[in-house]
């Protein structure tokens, strides 16, 4: 039996099309060959074809919901609203980072150190969320 969309899906789902939506949006002022990825100064050191750049992220933002719902069936947490919260953070993790790498191959300055700490804030803070909404919070 089909399993029906619930409101996650189309939440994720339109995160996903957002993404989609604002890669076509930038399109035609993007390079022919952009930088997808960036050493610890900030450098461009592996680049990719725009389309595979614009298609990739919004395809993977689509695949890690599809996995996280699987986890969330094969081992379902003690509070159900666990893997909402993990899911829809990831996905704003996500196209996040799909607009800074649009940013920069735009030409706008992107602060590498502020968004390291952006995502290790990123990650505390779900990890924290995880261990509070499964264990509670006893101090």
């Amino acid at each position: 039996m089909a399993q029906s969309l619930t409101r996650l899906d189309a939440i994720t789902g339109g995160l996903a099309l957002l993404t989609a939506l604002a890669g076509l949006a930038v399109y035609p002022r993007l390079p022919a060959e952009m930088a997808i990825h960036f050493s610890a100064s900030g450098q461009p050191d592996t680049f990719a074809p725009k389309a595979v750049v614009v298609a990739v992220m919004p395809v993977a933002m689509v695949l890690t919901h599809v996995v996280l719902r699987w986890s969330a069936r094969v081992d379902p947490p003690a509070d159900p609203r666990t893997m909402t919260g993990i899911t829809v953070a990831t996905m704003l993790l996500l196209a996040a980072v799909q607009g800074l790498v649009l940013a920069w191959n735009l030409g706008y300055a992107v602060p590498f150190d502020l968004v390291l700490v952006g995502v290790l804030a990123w990650g505390a803070l779900v990890a924290g969320y995880a261990i509070v909404r499964e264990y509670g919070l006893a101090l």
